[in-house]
């Protein structure tokens, strides 16, 4: 067989590689050629799996040279043939598509070394291939030569074009790329597409309409699910036998011309003959399925890129909203802080169509969305706070979750990072104590200590109450997973030298648990500026939310009443109860991750059961991936 010329640095490509393929299965292979200094195969750079293909670097040219003749078209594990070549580091000579050629109606018996044998008399072949079906394997009746000189190629052509092949006669011309083939197509055609017709229209007013334009070789009138006509008109040559020559070029310039002008004359227009009233044709050039879904595709994707930033910062994404809210009350909701463009609420697909519980509110200007942002984020609509925040597209959102879960895996396994830093969501309440100084022992969140064995209610204390002094939570939960808003004294270990007389402060009992205020007509929002008192009517109102074990009921009226730490102590007793039902092993630690949510997003843990066991299970992946040191 004959090869193309080999370059100096006797490297290999060998490609249509099974995906188990691996270095040392190659080295086996090769070895047995001559030595062979290297082997790598190609991976994707995220999944390390194969590309299925890889380079070979011999110690010699010669040995380079022999594999290239006596391995190439192998099969290993008895998969399909490799295919190997010389490796060349620029591509130009590749994607110039010099001495490329493309042969089609081949026998399906004919696999890449009959191709190589027959085309090899022509001159050096850089790569041959024959296209095969992915899954079985089969020929697909088309494959490519790829000659080192275009004198080869155009040999090959003259010679080979219109013979026949094991019975059949094959095609052999220059190889075009998709994209040029594709941009010819939209320029030289013959087949015109028609929709829009006349429920009652025949082939024969489409014979006799058409036939002004030139002659028609064929035509189909066809009718959608819906039951609307359409029809193809094709203007070209008559379509001869599979293996006759093809079409002359002067033959298909004039049934170009004639779909030009028949599109030109009918294209948005009403025909009295096709159309019913005063409703307009549809005619324009035939495209195949796949192209005129990668047409549209690229279509919509423009269309919603041009939104996306004409709309930016003004489209608000709301969710946790109301059943019973609609898109009317979501604009009456919003629409005092600007003027709306649009305001929509999803719904699913049941009859009738429930919502979903999320919507969008697209404003005029940034501004007034910045506002309602400001004052609706948390605002309490029909018992539920809302979440309100910008509408983000979905990659976007899912590339910033990646960031947040990776900072968050990476506070988890340093816990070594001061918990004072920005964006890190701990606040410090209190000031550093000074070296030396112990905290006093409280059973939780500043609440003096009861008896042995008793929690801050009185009842039975959980076990991530007592664990550790000052603090509510075990020794072996890191601090990233204790509670904002914690002091940061209790945090601290102590220092090694002796308290100091003039630098130690003075201990005093903590103050007791502040009895429950009077109610009051409004809520403190923490996600809201508070400038106004919202009030709360009884439609606004969230139900007391019951927990089976606790003896009072958590209302919204009894957590503005109380400090946010006391919020965070009697969400967590809560939180702990029915998180032990579910998890006890692992409650404490499940307790402590999910108090570092917000007090509104806790409250829809408490209602839903559904969705507080879709947070325990998340905690757990979490523990699970990534273990904390006991």
């Amino acid at each position: 067989m004959s090869t193309a010329q080999q370059p100096q640095n006797a490297s290999l490509y060998v490609g249509d590689l099974p995906l188990d393929v691996t270095e040392a299965m190659l080295f086996d292979l090769f070895k047995a050629v001559g030595p062979v200094l290297s082997i790598r195969v190609c991976r994707d750079a995220v999944t390390r799996r194969s590309l299925g293909y890889a380079y070979v670097n011999f110690q010699s040219a010669t040995d380079a040279e022999r594999a290239l003749e006596t391995l190439n078209y192998h099969q290993i594990k008895g998969k399909k043939p490799i295919r190997i070549m010389w490796s060349h580091r620029d591509p130009g000579l590749r994607k110039s598509g010099s001495g490329n050629v493309f042969i089609k109606n081949l026998h399906k018996s004919i696999d890449n070394q009959t191709l190589y044998d027959t085309f090899s008399q022509f001159g050096n072949i850089l790569s041959c291939k024959v296209a095969t079906d992915y899954t079985t394997g089969e020929s697909r009746g088309y494959g490519f030569v790829h000659f080192e000189s275009e004198d080869s190629a155009k040999a090959a052509i003259e010679k080979v074009n219109g013979m026949l092949l094991k019975s059949l006669q094959v095609f052999v011309g220059r190889f075009v790329r998709r994209s040029q083939r594709q941009q010819d197509g939209a320029t030289i055609f013959t087949n015109v597409f028609v929709k829009d017709l006349k429920q009652d229209v025949t082939e024969s007013d489409l014979q006799a309409y058409f036939g002004q334009f030139g002659a028609i070789s064929s035509m189909c009138l066809r009718r959608d699910k819906k039951g609307r006509p359409f029809a193809f008109v094709d203007f070209g040559p008559p379509k001869g036998e599979p293996n006759s020559e093809p079409p002359s070029d002067e033959a298909v310039a004039a049934g170009n011309a004639n779909a030009l002008k028949a599109i030109e004359a009918t294209h948005d227009k009403v025909i009295p003959e096709l159309s019913e009233g005063e409703s307009k044709v549809y005619a324009g050039r035939a495209q195949k399925l796949k192209e005129r879904q990668e047409e549209l595709k690229k279509k919509y994707a423009q269309m919603k890129a041009r939104r996306m930033n004409e709309f930016s910062g003004s489209n608000l994404f709301v969710k946790n909203l109301d059943d019973s809210i609609d898109d009317q009350m979501l604009r009456e909701a919003f629409e005092r802080f600007g003027e709306i463009s649009s305001c929509k609420v999803m719904l699913d697909d049941k009859i009738p169509p429930v919502s979903k519980g999320f919507g969008f509110v697209c404003f005029k200007d940034p501004e007034s969305a910045n506002k309602a942002i400001a004052e609706m984020n948390g605002h309490l609509l029909i018992a539920k706070p809302l979440y309100v925040n910008v509408a983000q597209r979905k990659e976007v959102r899912r590339a910033t979750l990646e960031i947040q879960y990776a900072a968050r895996l990476g506070r988890m396994t340093n816990p070594a990072v001061p918990q004072s830093q920005p964006g890190m969501g701990f606040q410090q309440m209190f000031p550093p104590p000074p070296p030396g100084y112990y905290p006093p022992p409280t059973s939780f969140m500043g609440y003096p200590p009861g008896p042995a064995g008793r929690g801050v209610m009185g009842g039975p204390g959980p076990k991530w109450q007592s664990a550790m002094p000052g603090m509510g939570f075990p020794a072996s939960i890191p601090p990233q997973f204790m509670m904002r808003g914690a002091p940061q004294a209790a945090r601290r270990p102590a220092s090694r030298g002796a308290p100091s007389p003039s630098r130690a402060m003075p201990t005093r009992a903590p103050a007791p648990p502040k009895l429950a205020a009077p109610p009051q007509a409004f809520v403190y929002n923490k996600q809201a500026r508070n400038k106004e008192q919202v009030p709360l009517t009884s439609a606004g109102a969230i139900p007391p939310v019951m927990v089976p074990g606790q003896a009072e009921p958590l209302t919204t009226q009894s957590l503005a009443n109380m400090t946010p730490e006391q919020q965070k102590n009697t969400l967590g007793e809560r939180l702990f109860t029915l998180i032990t039902r579910v998890e006890p092993d692992n409650a404490a630690k499940i307790t402590g991750m999910l108090l570092e949510m917000d007090v509104s997003e806790i409250l829809m843990l408490l209602e839903s059961g559904p969705l507080l066991n879709t947070k325990i299970a998340e905690a757990l992946e979490v523990l699970k991936n990534h273990p904390m040191q006991q």
